[in-house]
């Protein structure tokens, strides 16, 4: 099974996430990566407003892919702009599966995976799982037990 993680990470917690369930998984990585760094107030205000935002070009299409998973912060209850940027670029993913990993500060994971679900279930994949993790939690070092069991529910081991 083809697995790709598509991250993006403004501080390293959602870095670090991905990274771990990519070991796991054996996952192809793809980073979402801003075309133009914008001040984090400019980059809250498009994400609020669900405004996209330019992103380097990245691997988007899935032929050949079996599962993506996104792994993405969680800014204020919403999916970021730059991960916006980036599901509205997916093609080739009609009747294929995806999964969610959540990292965010403290709370509103319910609106960033409902945003994420929204955008690709528009594109006819199939939600399957979600995870979300704790900052505080990825910098001691307890989020490893999250992943983990979110990993093998996508394996089935």
């Amino acid at each position: 099974m083809k697995i790709r993680i598509a991250w993006f990470s403004r501080n390293g917690h959602t870095e670090r996430v991905a990274a771990t369930l990519a070991r796991l998984l054996d996952a192809e990585l793809v980073h979402i990566v801003p075309l133009r760094e914008s001040g984090m107030t400019g980059t809250l205000l498009k994400t609020l407003f669900f405004i996209k935002s330019a992103i380097r070009p990245c691997a988007t299409d899935l032929a050949g892919i079996d599962e993506l998973i996104i792994a993405t912060p969680v800014w204020a209850g919403k999916v970021p702009a730059y991960v916006n940027e980036y599901l509205s670029q997916v093609s080739g993913g009609k009747g294929k599966s995806f999964h969610v990993i959540a990292e965010m500060a403290g709370r509103g994971s319910e609106g960033t995976i409902a945003g994420v679900r929204n955008l690709l279930e528009k594109k006819g994949m199939r939600f399957v799982s979600s995870a979300v993790t704790l900052e505080r939690d990825v910098d001691s070092g307890a989020f490893v037990s999250t992943v983990e069991a979110f990993a093998a529910g996508i394996t089935g081991k």
